[in-house]
């Protein structure tokens, strides 16, 4: 059983149906109908599109399991059995949690960012930004956030449309409690979103975050204030407390490196619902296909299950072409860093999974077969011919539009 419709859960659908083949039977226990693909929910408002989305029942059908539409509500390990909102007890073999986390509200005043939902208030702000006597617009992050990149996403796209319109005198300023930005990939990504935020006229503010907003200004800890009409924040992230599984203080489920929940045989936990720092979507799916192996192994398929070994792969959204960022954070060797204008993995999407990523790249008619591998940066020589390399450049921003859902949030650049 995959308790969750996000991408940890589905990750672990197509890792598992490729591990174990048709035999188990599997059943996707999600309350919503429908994939959201939120990592670029943040493009969304500056185009007329909608998010994509995926109906889980038709993915659930292709790869040989069934869809229930429910919620997990609390954990029998005893008896290895779930119980649903709506009172169903289901019984499973090996269980993975895929939940996610909830995004809550923190700054009062603000505009919470937390997905796909939050889409047309975005988009009335910019819409507004005319007539509502504006001057200043903040963006700003909760403390304790590792997911920054959306933060910056939005305060560029916003940038690009403000400059797109003509209008004058909106500042912005974003705060951020890192010491320096996108510190997660490494100082060769602060140096660029430096840069990028000083061509576009963005303050920023980092080691800080807001207490309070009000009288045209936003108060920061550990001290001083920013001038601010309006706020945008992403939201807080919160466990979800799963009754009959351990958690922490703040509702997360504690997991060893092959995604299995400590003190809970059989039961497995991939995402933003686990207490691993880093939320993200390719993060999560490198959870889920830890836990996948480690089910694969207890059934003796797997030999020798891959542990989880964490690296950050995202793409930002410039309003220009994107930059792709790549941090291997897994011990060891020590940490490296990668940013690249070139795609630094293939397919070149921003669900950097190694089902996900390729199933959903393959969604589009006119791509080829392909699975996740990392790219370093070619040489033309290696590459072949300028034609070639123009050629490979071109569908990674092909593919960077389908992912933002915009067309003109990204310029075909040569």
């Amino acid at each position: 059983m995959i308790a969750g419709g996000g991408v940890a859960a589905l990750e672990a659908l197509l890792a598992l149906r490729s591990l174990l083949g048709s035999i188990p039977a599997i059943l996707l226990l999600a309350p919503q109908p429908e994939l959201a693909y939120a990592p670029v929910a943040v493009a969304a408002p500056f185009s007329a599109n909608r998010p994509r989305r995926f109906p889980l029942a038709e993915i659930a059908r292709s790869h040989g399991a069934d869809w229930v539409q429910d919620s997990l509500v609390e954990v029998d390990g005893e008896r290895r059995q779930v119980r649903t909102m709506f009172g169903q007890r289901l019984d499973y073999d090996a269980l993975v949690i895929a939940t996610g986390a909830r995004r809550r509200p923190w700054l009062a005043n603000s505009i919470a960012v937390r997905g796909a939902g939050d889409v047309d208030a975005i988009r009335t702000l910019l819409a507004g930004l005319e007539q509502s006597g504006i001057d200043e617009l903040v963006f700003a992050a909760p403390p304790g956030e590792s997911a920054m990149l959306p933060l910056y996403e939005l305060a560029l796209l916003t940038a690009g449309s403000i400059a797109d319109r003509g209008l004058q005198g909106v500042r912005l300023t974003i705060v951020t409690p890192e010491m320096s930005p996108l510190a997660l990939f490494g100082p060769p990504a602060g140096a660029i979103v430096r840069q990028l935020l000083a061509d576009r006229g963005i303050r920023l503010v980092t080691g800080a975050y807001p207490t309070d907003l009000s009288a045209g200004a936003l108060r920061l800890r550990p001290s001083a204030s920013v001038p601010a009409d309006r706020a945008v924040t992403l939201g807080r992230c919160e466990g979800m407390g799963i009754p009959g599984l351990p958690h922490d203080a703040e509702g997360f489920i504690p997991i060893d490196q092959h995604a299995r929940v400590k003190e809970a045989d059989g039961v497995y936990a991939a995402g933003d619902g686990t207490t691993f720092p880093i939320k993200q979507g390719g993060i999560a799916a490198q959870q889920a296909d830890a836990a996948a192996e480690a089910i694969a192994a207890a059934f003796g398929a797997v030999a020798k299950p891959r542990p989880f070994k964490p690296i950050v792969r995202d793409m930002l959204l410039t309003g220009l072409e994107p930059i792709y960022l790549r941090a291997d954070i897994s011990g060891g060797g020590g940490d490296s860093f990668e940013v690249d204008t070139e795609p630094l993995w293939w397919p070149p999407a921003k669900i950097a999974g190694r089902h996900m990523g390729p199933y959903l790249a393959q969604q589009e008619p006119w791509l080829s077969p392909m699975t996740l591998a990392d790219r370093t940066r070619p040489t033309l020589a290696e590459e072949g011919t300028l034609a070639d390399h123009r050629g490979a450049r071109e569908l990674a921003l092909a593919l960077a539009r389908t992912d933002a859902g915009c067309q003109e949030c990204l310029a075909l650049t040569r």
